[in-house]
């Protein structure tokens, strides 16, 4: 039952599109034929791995101190683990307790190893609007996270470590990253799977989880090579729960159900949200247009459904604002400007697509909206660190970029102050 549903992935049993577990032995095949299991999933699940055959495997976890090289001296590899002893489960098994060291999770469902198309699918009758958690009791920390995107673009990046050195180099100080897309250059990838596969690989060398929101390169500017609707299938195949290969996080993880993409999660008072935002003419119009509506309808949501557990906002996209993706930032169309105005607490939107650092106080006219476009490319990634849940230092690492609002911090202590006194809040 969903109350004994604690962790993600239902302790290893399947969990289809409708929210409802699944022991594997249940899941139909894909060639109909009673005995077949190799059109089961049970990806990733929660201390299990599947082997080519179809055969569960129970695994214990091994600590990352113990660990000998990156494929664990032959035993199986899970996130950032090793498995100690894996023994074999039958595949009839209804298997439930998971492990009790590691941290909740939450999600709708379990990426698809044949997808349907688009990312404009139908919502589901019954979308889980489950809030994010509150934090743990006791004194807000500093949240440190990194920023990256646009790249890698030329194979050269590869060949010569640039991209591999930039993922290496992310200090461990960070809690999270954040890749905000365009992880190629279509006249140079072609889209090839083995492009996208190469990229999710060094990503992995992260040692904290990484979060990747998809860039219009990413998948509609395939459509004179492969086709935009192919390019999604890659994508979604290669980064689809990406975040899932590390060890669970110690807050909880909130996806859109019909948008799996885009992902919500509160930590140390501040709330993220990241979003599916791109602004390319291969984009059809009536998609964009429900992609638009309804992961503004779910920020909107995580916004409410969380009020009093955050300080402030941090927003996480592909795109910089244009007239393509106006009906998601609008102050005038119901769009996200209107619920931040409403809000009167700082919030950001951290975007990539631009290839030079931008800054913008007063984004769309607003006293506590900042946006920041990140340099991307060969640049360093961008640190970012929030104190007290509100106030936001960038480091950009590059000795080239200057910035104008932000160099002691954003918002400035005095407008910090006479917004929180005008909303009340002192």
């Amino acid at each position: 039952g969903g109350e004994d549903r604690d962790f993600i992935y239902c302790n290893g049993v399947y969990v289809n599109n409708e929210d409802e577990c699944i022991p594997f032995g249940d899941i139909p095949s894909t060639s109909g034929r009673e005995n077949d299991s190799s059109g089961r999933e049970c990806i990733d699940a929660q201390g299990v791995f599947r082997s080519h055959r179809g055969t569960l495997k129970r695994c214990d976890w091994m600590a990352i101190g113990s660990r000998k090289n990156k494929n664990c001296n032959g035993k199986t590899e899970l996130g950032r683990m090793c498995c100690e002893e894996c023994s074999s489960m039958s595949s009839t098994s209804n298997i439930r307790g998971g492990n009790k060291d590691q941290s909740v999770t939450e999600s709708t469902g379990n990426p698809s190893t044949h997808p349907t198309g688009l990312p404009t699918v139908s919502p589901l009758e019954r979308p889980s609007i489950t809030p994010v958690l509150p934090p743990n009791e006791g004194g807000i920390k500093d949240v440190v996270f990194y920023v990256l995107g646009d790249a890698p673009y030329q194979r050269k990046e590869f060949d010569d470590d640039q991209f591999p050195k930039q993922v290496r180099d992310i200090p461990n100080d960070s809690d999270f990253v954040f890749h905000v897309g365009d992880m190629q250059r279509t006249k140079t990838s072609l889209c090839n799977i083995t492009w996208y596969q190469h990229v999710a690989d060094i990503l992995r060398y992260s040692t904290s989880p990484v979060f990747i929101t998809p860039g219009d390169n990413d998948w509609l500017d395939c459509e004179p090579y492969i086709g935009a609707k192919q390019g999604w299938a890659h994508w979604k195949n290669t980064f689809g729960f990406f975040d899932s290969y590390w060890q669970p996080p110690k807050f909880k993880l909130v996806r859109q159900p019909n948008l799996l993409e885009n992902v919500s999660f509160l930590y140390q008072r501040v709330l993220f949200v990241v979003v599916h935002l791109v602004s390319d003419y291969f984009d059809i119009e009536s998609e964009r247009k429900y992609r638009h509506t309804e992961q503004l309808k779910w920020t909107k949501q995580q916004i409410a459904t969380n009020e009093g557990f955050f300080d402030s906002i941090v927003i996480i996209g592909h795109s910089p604002p244009s007239a393509l993706n106006r009906d998601f930032f609008s102050a005038k169309e119901s769009g996200i400007s209107e619920t931040v105005s409403e809000l009167g607490i700082p919030v950001v939107y951290i975007h990539g697509s631009g290839h030079k650092f931008v800054e913008e106080e007063q984004f769309n006219k607003l006293d506590n909206f900042l946006r920041i476009q990140i340099p991307g490319r060969t640049s360093n990634p961008v640190k970012v660190t929030i104190k007290n849940s509100n106030m936001f230092l960038f480091d950009f690492r590059d000795g080239n970029t200057t910035t104008q609002c932000c160099e002691n911090g954003w918002p400035y202590i005095s407008k910090l102050n006479d917004a929180m006194l005008q909303y009340g809040s002192l």
